[in-house]
């Protein structure tokens, strides 16, 4: 057997295997007895036809065919271990010659493991840029509590103001075009004050039975940037006005809504050290997202195609398995997002693309620097989800161990290790930052995604406080004129919450 390589890229070789002619027969004989065994000629039982007749009711073809498949996988076997190459995957096969005599020849496109040539990783120089918690971040935190404890009497008295709540049935369109949910009326809650300046500025002054046609301009900040600057069209029917009516905070509500605060003093102190606690978490994370960024960018890193495929096969899984679970479509998903599915591939792509290079340089460092999880590490990871959880270690183990999970746990401890070398490699400098700063200096969409989950940090971070013995956030109690379910003004995209 003769076999000839080429180096296509770093991560791909191509082997064209020539099989020798006498084993390409034995082969082609070795097929045709098998096909022999299933022809049936009248006068003979079924496999005992003579070979020279048999041959006349097997096509040459489907002997060639499997032949070929004989062949391949011994010989391929054999040109690799002859070739010395380590196979990362399956090798995509091609057929190049099989005439009725002579060598049998192919080619196998073999994947190889993934070459990575680390660039600077020591001596990085990057700024911790973590938020300002101010008293408007706590204040923010407090109206959320005392809403969540807000009452919503039916106002009958007076038209809509800021600040009520709206049960309304509501058509859209945008630029003309109407939005699939609401090209008929949906009954829709609405707290006014909520969401863009010319819807809200409509509805002030409304009266239940009162129908409006409101035309309003998306901002060209508004979050969702597919209707940025775009004029929507809005048919709002109004069927009940509540006010919210928010209690007072003192003592005694405190004591009601938090597990351990007794006075409101100690209730503010609670969600600033919350809010500072998830300010720090978020300026670790973004700062371990640019250490990393900044390490793949000076290094060489190739993979081969097939983990890319199998990344993004598991991320269009994911989508595909949410997406089924929420009850929409993948064609309502593309409309509702302003996409095309090429676009969808491509960010698919681009995001597999990026969590492999991260996840290459991090291992070529743990490699380089002989970085290892130790069973301490492992029981820190497991401790913390314990801690979060409120349960046991020893339960969080168990569970662990019952789903095939350990593996993840260690995943998550080595790579806790890895940045936090890298951390110790670095100079960083704290700065405290705004919101604004920190999206005026986002470096790209990944970069700025993060950044959006930084903003948010100081606006979600006490949301348990004051869950934890209030239960259910209440809601205004809306009549239902149909049997279709009020939705919250946010399945509208009007909202700027």
């Amino acid at each position: 057997m003769q076999v000839t390589t080429e180096q296509i890229d770093p991560c791909k070789m191509a082997l064209t295997i020539s099989v020798e002619a006498e084993k390409v027969e034995a082969a082609k004989e070795k097929a045709f007895r098998q096909f022999a065994q299933s022809v049936q000629v009248p006068g003979f039982r079924k496999g005992k036809v003579p070979a020279q007749m048999a041959r006349a009711y097997v096509d040459p073809s489907r002997i060639k065919q499997r032949a070929a498949e004989l062949l391949v996988e011994p010989a391929y076997k054999e040109a690799v271990e002859e070739s010395k190459i380590e196979p990362f995957a399956e090798a995509e096969l091609e057929m190049v010659e099989m005439e009725d005599e002579g060598p049998f020849v192919f080619k196998a496109f073999v994947p190889l493991r993934p070459v990575v040539t680390l660039g600077l990783y020591k001596g990085l120089a990057l700024e911790r840029r973590r938020l300002q918690v101010t008293d408007e971040d706590v204040e923010k935190q407090i109206e959320e509590i005392l809403t969540r404890q807000a009452e919503y009497p039916e106002i009958s008295d007076r038209t809509a103001q800021t600040g009520d709540i709206l049960l309304a049935g509501l058509t859209a369109e945008v630029e003309g075009q109407e939005i699939p949910d609401l090209a008929e009326p949906r009954d829709t809650v609405i707290e006014i004050g909520k969401n863009i300046p010319d819807f809200d500025a409509a509805l002030v002054g409304m009266a239940i039975g009162e129908t409006k046609t409101v035309d309003a301009l998306y901002p060209e900040e508004f979050a969702d940037e597919n209707l940025r600057g775009k004029r929507a069209t809005f048919t709002v029917s109004v069927k009940e006005v509540r006010a919210k009516v928010l209690p007072e905070l003192n003592d005694e509500l405190v004591q009601k809504i938090h597990p351990t605060a007794k006075t409101v003093e100690e209730l503010k102190n609670s969600i600033r050290e919350n809010l500072e606690k998830a300010a720090d978490e978020m300026a670790d994370n973004e700062l371990e997202f640019r250490l990393v960024g900044e390490v793949v960018k000076t290094s060489q890193i190739f993979f081969p195609d097939v983990l890319l495929r199998a990344e993004m096969q598991a991320d269009a899984q994911q989508i595909s398995e949410r997406l089924e679970r929420d009850k929409i479509t993948l064609e309502n998903y593309l409309d509702e997002t302003g996409k095309t599915r090429e676009q969808l591939e491509k960010e698919i792509a681009a995001g597999a693309d990026v969590r492999i290079r991260n996840s290459l340089a991090l291992s070529e460092v743990a490699r380089t620097d002989a970085i290892s999880v130790e069973d301490a590490d492992v029981d820190a990871v497991i401790a913390e989800r314990a801690e979060r959880a409120r349960v046991s270690p020893a339960a969080v183990r168990a569970f662990a161990e019952k789903n095939d999970q350990l593996g993840q746990i260690r995943d998550q401890a080595l790579t806790r290790k890895i940045l936090a070398h890298l951390k110790g490699l670095s100079t960083v400098t704290d700065k405290f930052v705004t919101t604004e700063e920190l999206a005026a200096t986002a470096g790209g969409e990944a970069e700025a995604t993060q950044i959006q989950d930084l903003a948010s940090a100081t606006e979600v971070a006490a949301e348990a406080e004051g869950a934890k013995k209030q239960g259910a956030r209440k809601q205004p109690s809306a009549k239902k004129t149909d049997e279709t379910e009020a939705e919250p003004t946010e399945a509208v995209a009007v909202s700027t919450e």
